[in-house]
């Protein structure tokens, strides 16, 4: 299947491009800049240069393949406006839906699991659990809608990627830590997140790509919950703070950035629709294990 990759040499992106590739699929790569391009092209991998903010761009990539996965997100900097931002996001997402209705082509989204909104205590939540968040429901409901009008959608609700010693929110998890001089939690400490390996997270994109039904939503996480101090005491100690932490009152969130607000609720969910429907199976090391002895230790 040749399938087109939207942030193709992002932090998901090029895990799922080499999932994807190894598993014999065809991928188109969206390429933003000439350093993307010539990324993907050295991969050997066939380049369609586009941007989020010229949604025609990005249709001309989805009209060239029998499949897209969306996984890019725009670029932040400190004075970026994220309701202007999101808006850029929920036209991309539109404009690639409307072009593909009534070619039973695939579009699979990279939703978030942050659209369940805070949970007040860590039962973990399945797929059938009402998508809330406004950053997130308004491309859910595009996307889920258009399987009445020929197109096979699905979601995938990722929760916090890590591994291969990347990933946007663990990186700026590392980035606020060093900044304060110890691994950073929010009050207690004792809010339970669930997290994803990045390999085992490519996997469940490409078996939901194979064997997944129209208008299905897929959690992603592997094992279990973790509570967030030990997290920034396992960063602390990848970064060589010497296992120090530091608590944020709730009151100051938003003076640690978006991770503040990432980390300061439960966020557990179920992963067993995915593994009984797709057969996934996640087997990366844990968030802790990776933090402390993989991509990230000293």
């Amino acid at each position: 299947m040749k399938v087109f990759v939207t942030g193709a040499t992002g932090y998901v992106g090029t895990a799922l491009v080499k999932n994807l590739t190894g598993a014999g699929h065809t991928v188109l790569g969206m390429a933003r800049s000439d350093e993307s391009a010539a990324k993907l092209g050295g991969q050997g991998i066939e380049v369609h240069r586009g941007e989020l903010s010229d949604p025609v761009s990005l249709v001309e990539g989805a009209k060239r393949a029998d499949a897209v996965i969306h996984t890019a997100f725009p670029q932040m900097g400190p004075d970026t406006d994220f309701v202007e931002l999101m808006g850029m996001m929920t036209t991309a997402v539109a404009e690639m839906v409307d072009s593909l209705k009534g070619t039973d082509k695939t579009f699979i989204l990279t939703s978030g699991a942050g659209g369940y909104g805070p949970q007040t205590d860590a039962t973990p939540l399945d797929e059938s659990t009402p998508i809330i968040a406004p950053t997130h429901a308004p491309n859910e409901q595009k996307v889920l809608g258009a399987t009445s009008e020929g197109v096979r959608t699905i979601v995938l609700r990722p929760t916090i990627a890590y591994g291969h010693g990347g990933s946007p929110p663990v990186m700026a998890w590392f980035g606020i830590s060093r900044e304060m001089g110890g691994g950073v939690f929010i009050g207690e400490g004792d809010a339970l997140v669930s997290s994803v390996y990045i390999d085992d997270l490519a996997d469940l994109y490409r078996l939901a790509l194979e064997k997944a039904d129209p208008g299905e939503a897929y959690n992603a996480a592997s094992g279990s919950a973790t509570a967030t101090k030990e997290i920034a005491e396992a960063i602390s100690e990848a970064a060589g703070l010497g296992g120090k932490t530091i608590s944020i009152p709730d009151e100051e969130i938003e003076n640690v950035g978006f991770i503040g607000r990432l980390i300061a609720t439960n966020m557990v969910v179920s992963t067993e629709k995915a593994q009984r429907e797709l057969g996934w199976q996640p087997s990366g090391p844990s968030i802790l294990e990776e933090l402390r002895n993989g991509s990230y230790s000293n």
